[in-house]
C-alpha cells in the first residue's frame, strides 16, 4: 500500500525536537496525552542483557556506490528480512523483542525508571543493525534509549543505507523524557522513544554525509520527497541532482525511500524549519494510515 500523504490536516501529528541539539519547534503527534514536562537530570541507563541469537548479518548482494557522488538506485534494493512497513508499528513488546533476536540485532532492555511506563518497549542498541552501526552523538546517555519498534524500522531501512555505502549513523537523540513542542506543549514522539534524529552518515571509502552541510537544496516549505502522490499512486522518482548537490541527493534518496517503504510515518527535514537544519527527524507512529513529510 502506498502511503496517503497529508500536508495540512495532520500537522499536529509531527513530533518536535526540544533540546539544544535540535532547538526550535515543530508540529506534534495528536491526540495522545504525553507525560508532563519534566526536568531531566543525567543518570546512568540501567539495563539488563537480552540474549541476541547470533551475529548481525550484512545483507548480501548490496554493494556501495561505484563513486562518491553516485546516487544509488535505492528502489531496486530488496526489502530486509523480517517485519517491514506499517506492520512494524503494530508489534507487541514480546513480538518486537523476539523479532530483534531473530534478526540478530544486539540490544539490551532498558529498565531506566524514566522510561518505565513511557517507552512501551525500551531498548538500547549495542551493535550493528543490518550492517549499520548506530552511534549516539548526543549529550545524555538516557537519550540512547529507543522503542523496540523504532529499532526494527531502522533494521528494515538498513539495506537502503548499505546500498549508499553507509556503515554508520551518528544520531543526536531518541528518547527524551517529557519532550514537548514549544509552540503547543503537546507531547513529542521523542517522549516515547519512537523518533530519532540522525545527522551524520559515515560511508565506505567516501566522506561522511552531514545533514547540516549536505542537505541541498533546502528551500523552506519545499516537499523533501517531491510531488505528493495521489492515493494509490506510486511516488515519482527523484530528479537527477544539480551539479554540486550530489551528496544531498544521496541523503534525500535514502530518507525518501524509507518513506516510500512506509517505515517512518513522520519525517521532518531541513525544509521544515531552522530546528531541523542539522538533522532529519524520523518517527514511527502506531495506528495511522498516513505519512507526513516536511
Amino acid at each position: 500500500m502506498v502511503p496517503r500523504l497529508v500536508a495540512t490536516t495532520v500537522l499536529l501529528w509531527v513530533s518536535a525536537c526540544s533540546v539544544p541539539a535540535c532547538g526550535g519547534a515543530e508540529p506534534v503527534p495528536a491526540p495522545a496525552v504525553g507525560p508532563a514536562a519534566q526536568v531531566v537530570v543525567d543518570a546512568p541507563v540501567v539495563t539488563e542483557p537480552e540474549i541476541a541469537t547470533g551475529a548481525e548479518e550484512v545483507p548480501e548482494g548490496i554493494a556501495p556506490p561505484p563513486a562518491e557522488d553516485a546516487v544509488p538506485d535505492v528502489r531496486a534494493v530488496p526489502d530486509a528480512d523480517g517485519t517491514t512497513g506499517r506492520a512494524i508499528a503494530a508489534l507487541t513488546p514480546r513480538a518486537c523483542r523476539a523479532e530483534l533476536r531473530r534478526l540478530g540485532v544486539p540490544f539490551t532492555a532498558s529498565e531506566d525508571e524514566r522510561a518505565e511506563g513511557v517507552v512501551a518497549m525500551a531498548v538500547v542498541p549495542t551493535g550493528p543493525v543490518g550492517g549499520v552501526t548506530l552511534e549516539f552523538a548526543g549529550r545524555r546517555a538516557l537519550h540512547r534509549i529507543m522503542d523496540c519498534r523504532l529499532l526494527v524500522a531502522i533494521h528494515a531501512w538498513a539495506p537502503v543505507l548499505r546500498a549508499a555505502g553507509v556503515n554508520r549513523i551518528r544520531h543526536l537523540s531518541a528518547f527524551r523524557p517529557g519532550a514537548r513542542v514549544a509552540s503547543t506543549g503537546q507531547a513529542s514522539g521523542h517522549s516515547r522513544g519512537l523518533a530519532f534524529d540522525p545527522r551524520f552518515f559515515d560511508r565506505d571509502g567516501a566522506d561522511p554525509l552531514d545533514v547540516l552541510e549536505d542537505w541541498q537544496p533546502r528551500e523552506r516549505g519545499a516537499p523533501p520527497c517531491g510531488r505528493e502522490p495521489e492515493e494509490g499512486e506510486e511516488p515519482a522518482p527523484l530528479p537527477p541532482p544539480a551539479e554540486g548537490e550530489e551528496a544531498g541527493a544521496i541523503l534525500r534518496a535514502m530518507v525518501c525511500e524509507g518513506v516510500r517503504r512506509e517505515l517512518f510515518q513522520v519525517v521532518v527535514t531541513p525544509h521544515h524549519d531552522d530546528a531541523h537544519a542539522n538533522h532529519v527527524h524520523l518517527e514511527v507512529v502506531p495506528g495511522v494510515d498516513w505519512t507526513w513529510t516536511g
